[in-house]
C-alpha cells in the first residue's frame, strides 16, 4: 500500500515537510521538521484566510447581480427621471433612503398627526411615492430589497435641485432687476453675500438680527402680513421658473414645450411646492454656498423651515384666507399656461425670535394681524376674517398666452 506522503513527493517546497521522520532522528532534526511544518500550516491557514475571503466577495457580488437584475425586470430606469422630478417639484424638497418602505403608512384624517413627529412626516412623503409611483413599481419602494431603486430615486431627485438651483441664480439679475444688486453676487454660489445691505434687507427685517423664519421676500411689499404670505414676487417667480422654466418670466416668450411643468402635466401648485419655493428663494440669498439641510454659514436650518411652511398650507388650507393664498399663487404660476394631460444668538435673543414666530403663526392661523402686546388677538375671528382683499397683481407679460 502506497504511502500517502509519496502523493507530495512532486511538490518539492512541501516534500520535506510531509515527508515521515525516522524514529531515531536527532533531536535537531525533530526540531527543525517542527518548525517547517508550524510554517507549513501557517501558509495553509493564510490561503484559507484568501479563499474565504474571495468565496465570500463572489457570493456578494452574485446577490447584487442577482438584484439589479430583478430590479431590472422591472424596466424602471426610463421612468425613474420623470418621477424624481416631479415629486422634487410637487411633493417634497427632501428625501431620504427612510422614506422609501415595504409597506404604505396608515393614513390618519387628522393631518395635524402628519407633522407630530420626524416619523409621520416621513410617512408623508412615503405615502406620496406610493400615489405617484404606477402600482406595478411598488415593490421596488422596498429599500431593503430594491436599494438601487432607492439610491437611484435620490440621486435624480438631487440632480434635480442642482439644476433648479443653477436655473435660479441664472434668473435672479431678470428678478431682482428693481433692487440693483450687484450681478455676482446673485448669480454665484461662491459669493459673498453675508456684507450686502440690500440683501440682508430681503432676509430680515430691521428688528430682526438675522435671518427670519417670515423673511420679508416672502411678503408683496416687504411687509409682514400673515394674510399674503408666501406671495412675494419672487417667491412666486421660482415658482413659476421651477415648473415652467426661466423662460416663462421673459415678456412675449412662449412657455417651452420641454419645461418641467409640461412634460410632466403639472396642474396645481401644492403645499410642497409653494414650500419649497419660499425655502429656495431664501437659500440662494443666503450667505451659504452648498445646499444643505442646515446652512454651514447662516445656521439656517432649511429643512425644518420647509416642514414648517409645510406644515402650515397643509393644516391651514381649509381656512378662507390660506385658499386664497394658494389660489393667487397657482394664478400667477399658471398664467398663460395651457393644461395639458400629465405625462447663533444669545437666550433671549432667541426667545424673542421663538415669541415672534408662535405670534406670526397664530396670525396665519386666525387669519388676523391683530395681537395685541399682551399676546391676545383681537379684531376678526376664523370664521368671519375675509380673504385678502388685494393679493399680487399678476405682471401683464405673464397673462399673455
Amino acid at each position: 500500500m502506497p504511502n500517502p506522503a509519496e502523493a507530495y513527493d512532486d511538490d518539492a517546497e512541501n516534500a520535506d515537510v510531509l515527508r515521515p521522520i525516522p524514529e531515531n532522528a536527532a533531536r535537531e532534526h525533530l526540531m527543525e521538521s517542527l518548525k517547517s511544518a508550524q510554517l507549513y500550516i501557517a501558509k495553509l491557514l493564510s490561503e484559507n484566510r484568501s479563499l474565504k475571503q474571495e468565496n465570500s466577495n463572489l457570493k456578494a457580488t452574485t446577490s447584487k447581480k442577482r438584484r439589479n437584475a430583478a430590479e431590472d425586470t422591472f424596466g424602471y430606469t426610463s421612468e425613474i427621471i420623470r418621477w424624481a422630478k416631479a415629486f422634487l417639484f410637487t411633493r417634497a424638497l427632501y428625501i431620504d433612503t427612510t422614506a422609501f418602505q415595504k409597506l404604505q403608512p396608515e393614513y390618519s384624517r387628522d393631518v395635524r398627526d402628519h407633522f407630530s413627529s420626524d416619523e409621520e412626516y416621513t410617512h408623508i412623503i412615503t405615502r406620496a411615492l406610493y400615489n405617484d409611483i404606477p402600482a406595478k413599481f411598488h415593490p421596488l419602494l422596498n429599500a431593503q430589497e430594491y436599494s438601487n431603486f432607492a439610491k437611484d430615486f435620490i440621486h435624480e431627485h438631487g440632480d434635480g435641485r442642482s439644476t433648479l438651483l443653477n436655473n435660479i441664480r441664472k434668473a435672479l439679475p431678470v428678478i431682482l432687476k428693481d433692487h440693483h444688486i450687484d450681478t455676482h453676487l446673485l448669480t454665484s454660489a461662491s459669493a459673498d453675500r453675508s456684507k450686502d445691505k440690500v440683501i440682508a434687507g430681503l432676509l430680515r427685517f430691521p428688528t430682526d438680527k438675522k435671518a427670519t423664519l417670515w423673511a420679508p421676500i416672502l411678503f408683496p411689499t416687504s411687509t409682514q402680513n400673515m394674510n399674503l404670505v408666501f406671495t412675494g414676487p419672487m417667491v412666486m417667480q421660482i415658482h413659476r421658473l421651477m415648473y415652467f422654466g426661466p423662460g416663462s418670466l421673459v415678456p412675449g416668450k412662449s412657455v417651452a414645450q420641454n419645461s418641467n411643468g409640461i412634460r410632466l402635466g403639472f396642474r396645481e401648485v401644492t403645499e410642497a411646492s409653494i414650500s419649497a419655493s419660499a425655502i429656495l428663494a431664501r437659500f440662494v440669498l443666503s450667505p451659504d454656498k452648498e445646499w444643505a439641510s442646515k446652512g454651514a454659514i447662516s445656521g439656517t436650518d432649511y429643512e425644518k423651515e420647509y416642514r414648517t411652511y409645510h406644515q402650515m398650507l397643509t393644516c391651514h388650507r381649509h381656512l378662507p384666507h390660506v385658499k386664497e393664498i394658494i389660489k393667487t399663487i397657482h394664478k400667477f404660476v399658471f398664467a398663460g399656461i395651457t393644461p395639458v394631460s400629465a405625462a447663533g444668538t444669545d437666550a433671549d435673543d432667541d426667545d424673542g425670535a421663538e415669541t415672534a414666530i408662535i405670534d406670526a403663526m397664530r396670525r396665519f392661523e386666525l387669519g388676523s394681524d391683530e395681537i395685541d402686546d399682551a399676546g391676545e388677538v383681537t379684531g376678526a375671528t376664523t370664521e368671519t376674517h375675509p380673504v385678502p382683499r388685494e393679493p399680487p397683481a399678476i405682471p401683464a407679460q405673464l397673462e399673455a398666452s
